[in-house]
């Protein structure tokens, strides 16, 4: 059962982990209607600079994470207003292209102004550990599922509970409209990718804090946040969230009982059982809403 609960426990975190970072995806669909394919790649720009400025600039750990952050959050915000901001309307499909563009861009210049190797990170609670009930359970893991279930709810409250929620539904609804009605919707779109840099930014660095850091060590978790999104729906909020933690989860079983190899095939064989199983009527909502 120890065994048993450890697994589940790993799978919560992980899940959390995608879950959040998934958030920041969430908000900027749902507001701009886009999607941000070099999203990972936000995270890892947070993480390596601050593994820079601590590791080979020598400045405090403290110091080079909040720099991290902030070029995350500037390098985000960039991204909507220079490249996004320009898609004519209509083009379906071009963000992602255009974003995919930015992801092999980051990559290269972060591989240039640094190195293309991975790099162990600071450990932010990994080491601290206690044991509850026959379940190692260390610092980071209670930081990773705290901060998560904390920011996710802090979110939804923020949308349905606050005029400026109002705000950002109604520029998401139509943005004209919006505006005529005296809604800053420039503002509201900036200050949301904005946000949505400042959680892929901790993502990365908590990731990293577990793994390592380098230049590509951010596309998994891009990728099956991706697919929980894309399972629970991007127009929705607890769906894909609570998708996201289950995902952890079963990632986490697969490879208990089939092997480290196997949380990847796994994870890809659910998407071909889903895909095949979900009712047409579920799919095509998905399909209305990205259109």
């Amino acid at each position: 059962m120890g065994d048993l609960g450890q697994i589940i426990l790993g799978g919560v975190t992980t899940g959390s982990l995608y879950a959040l970072f998934l958030l920041g995806v969430l908000i900027v669909f749902q507001v701009s209607k886009s999607m941000n394919f070099a999203y990972g790649q936000v995270g890892m720009i947070a993480a390596f600079s601050a593994w820079f400025f601590y590791s080979e600039q020598g400045l405090p750990v403290p110091v080079a994470l909040v720099i991290g952050v902030l070029i995350a959050v500037i390098v985000n915000s960039a991204i909507d207003f220079a490249a996004i901001r320009r898609i004519p309307a209509g083009r379906p499909g071009l963000d992602l292209v255009v974003t995919l563009g930015i992801f092999l861009l980051i990559t290269a210049v972060m591989q240039q102004l640094i190195d293309a190797n991975a790099h162990t990170f600071v450990s932010l609670g990994a080491d601290t550990r206690t044991e509850v009930a026959g379940v190692v359970v260390s610092m980071s893991d209670g930081i990773v599922i705290g901060l998560t279930v904390v920011t996710v709810l802090a979110a939804y409250l923020l949308l349905n509970r606050t005029s400026l929620g109002t705000s950002l539904r109604a520029s998401a609804e139509d943005a004209g409209i919006a505006q005529a009605a005296g809604v800053n919707v420039r503002a509201l779109r900036t200050a949301t990718w904005a946000v949505a840099g400042l959680i892929a930014a901790v993502v990365a660095i908590l990731v990293a804090s577990r793994l390592s850091v380098d230049a590509f060590y951010m596309t998994p978790f891009l990728i099956k946040a991706f697919i929980a999104g894309m399972i629970g729906g991007l127009d929705r909020f607890w769906l894909p969230l609570v998708v996201a933690v289950a995902l952890g989860v079963y990632e986490s079983l697969a490879v208990y009982l089939l092997g480290a190899s196997a949380g990847t095939p796994a994870v890809f064989l659910l998407i071909i059982v889903v895909l095949a199983l979900v009712p047409k009527r579920f799919v095509n909502e998905r399909n209305e809403v990205r259109a």
